[in-house]
């Protein structure tokens, strides 16, 4: 995807848009944005280790019980989506903080590059067991270096 506004995302997930995710008026309904935001930071998060399948199939966190959790979340909307069209999400960290990632998502057209949304997520680590912020574990911060092929400063 040279010319693709998602070129620069290290994950970038496809999909069709559905028949049911449209609205009223004619265009996607704006909530389906976050979804596809979340698909694409799910992977996100499955590529650098802080969620995956376990060996029973079901989606665990990191050892010791540590995973993300969503803090913030918002959306820019710039064009509607029509159907019929196959849409692409993308996801990459902008930033990595002592107990948080901030992540930049995108939706653009498969087919013809047009950007639909994009938005940003806050990401905090947190030990799920007593509900605890904790920092981001060192090989979750160097998974994100390397898949980003960059470094970041705390």
């Amino acid at each position: 995807m040279p010319d693709s506004p998602l070129k620069d995302f290290p994950v970038v997930v496809a999909f069709p848009l559905h028949w049911g995710e449209m609205d009223a008026f004619g265009h996607a309904n704006n909530t389906r944005t976050f979804t596809w935001f979340e698909t694409a930071r799910i992977t996100y998060f499955a590529r650098i280790g802080l969620t995956g399948p376990s060996a029973a199939g079901n989606d665990r966190m990191t050892g010791g019980g540590i995973g993300p959790i969503l803090a913030a979340t918002n959306a820019d909307y710039l064009r509607p989506v029509l159907f019929p069209t196959r849409l692409v999400a993308g996801c990459r960290a902008t930033r990595i903080g002592t107990s948080s990632i901030t992540l930049e998502h995108a939706v653009a057209g498969e087919d013809d590059g047009v950007l639909y949304t994009r938005g940003s997520a806050v990401i905090v680590t947190l030990r799920y067991a007593t509900h605890e912020k904790i920092p981001v574990p060192a090989e979750i911060r160097e998974a994100i270096e390397a898949l980003e092929g960059r470094s970041f400063s705390a």
